[in-house]
């Protein structure tokens, strides 16, 4: 019995006993078509116009015309203060004015009677004085009408200087009535752009000052917006205004504004792309991921990138091949590597230039079980929607 065990271990075995087992992959075939070369952002969203509203003058709030996060408009009220004030400020102002208006008609009047004083006494002194020579008149009388002409032509001057200090003084008032006024307008305060107000500091009967360093509150605009993302410095020669952005989230924008020098410490350049963001989804501050189109290629070969090892010689990929005839039909198939040489890559894609061909078979997973000519089976996911 023994014996009999032994001669059978001493048999040749066959060639099926000899062959390793399948190894189960799945398949993509290569493909042909146009293909955009991008590059993968990371960006903030960023306002296209922001203004952090603040109040220019100070006061008790009196009313809120808007509600938190409404979509407003340029010029809109946003807050209005207590007027009363500033509504007597310009009253006061106006008041002055009139004041000063009235100063500067009595000044020219007085100008005008001293200018027609002078005038007839300049005549007076001179007919004297035309007498006195001809010993008509005596000369003292004479020199009075002269003195007197004189006297009445310093006090034209003196009127001619009081009418130009009441006119600085009207336009003193003037001014001082615009300011007023400007300030009375300044109690309802508007938003200077479209877009969409965020949170109010504080509620009506809260006193604002002037000028105070945190804003009431922030209008964004959302109506196109604004993503800002770095390139590296390699890709500068590429960029162009206008350029195609994609969002993850399936939104489309162009690139709107190119930095003018690049950030030493980080080796890129800020870029900026303007979106439409009509369902206004898109918020500032936020991150989000995408990509730069650089250049569209036409009719190109591509394959997944998950298809790609590295080599000693380069990168490469196994194809499946079906199994050479010998002596009877083969069937089933064998994955051959095959060297590549790889052009861009978009996402999940990369353009091979050359080593494949349109229609052949790549293996995408289970490529690291295998070794030149390991025979290959399908998953049976891939099989079955083969079959359909």
């Amino acid at each position: 019995m023994v014996l009999l065990l032994l001669t059978r271990g001493c048999w040749p075995q066959g060639d099926d006993s000899k062959r390793k087992p399948a190894v189960l992959v799945s398949l993509a075939p290569v493909g042909l078509g146009d293909f955009d070369e991008t590059f993968p952002i990371t960006g903030e969203v960023k306002p296209l116009a922001s203004a952090a509203i603040r109040s220019q003058v100070s006061g008790v709030v009196q009313r809120v015309y808007f509600r938190e996060g409404q979509e407003v408009e340029a010029g809109q009220p946003l807050i209005g203060i207590d007027p009363s004030p500033w509504q007597a400020a310009l009253n006061q102002a106006i008041a002055n004015r009139n004041k000063a208006i009235a100063k500067e008609r009595v000044a020219r009047a007085e100008v005008q009677r001293s200018r027609a004083e002078a005038r007839l006494a300049r005549q007076r002194a001179n007919r004297y004085g035309s007498l006195g020579t001809q010993g008509a008149v005596s000369v003292d009388l004479a020199e009075q009408f002269r003195s007197q002409a004189l006297s009445l032509e310093a006090t034209v001057t003196s009127r001619e200087s009081e009418v130009e200090s009441t006119r600085a003084d009207l336009a003193a008032g003037r001014a001082a009535e615009a300011n007023a006024r400007l300030n009375l307008e300044r109690t309802t305060i508007r938003s200077p752009i479209r877009g969409r107000a965020g949170q109010l500091r504080l509620t009506a009967g809260n006193l604002v000052r002037e000028a105070e360093d945190r804003p009431l509150l922030v209008v964004n605009q959302f109506r196109p917006i604004t993503v800002q993302f770095a390139v590296p410095q390699r890709l500068i020669p590429r960029l162009e205004l206008g350029l195609k952005v994609k969002l993850a989230a399936g939104d489309w924008g162009q690139v709107s504004s190119i930095d003018n020098a690049v950030d030493p410490s980080t080796g890129t350049t800020a870029v900026k792309a303007t979106f439409a963001n009509r369902s206004q989804h898109l918020v500032p501050g936020a991150y989000v991921k995408g990509s730069l189109q650089l250049e569209r290629l036409l009719q190109v070969v591509f394959i997944p990138q998950v298809a790609i090892q590295s080599g000693q010689k380069g990168p490469f990929v196994y194809v499946a091949q079906a199994k050479e005839a010998k002596g009877k039909e083969a069937k089933g198939m064998v994955a051959q590597p095959r060297q590549l040489q790889l052009g861009p890559t978009s996402g999940e894609q990369v353009v091979v230039k050359a080593g494949l061909r349109p229609g052949e078979m790549v293996v995408v997973k289970g490529q690291f079980a295998l070794s030149p000519g390991s025979t290959i089976r399908l998953a049976k996911q891939q099989s079955g929607q083969g079959s359909k």
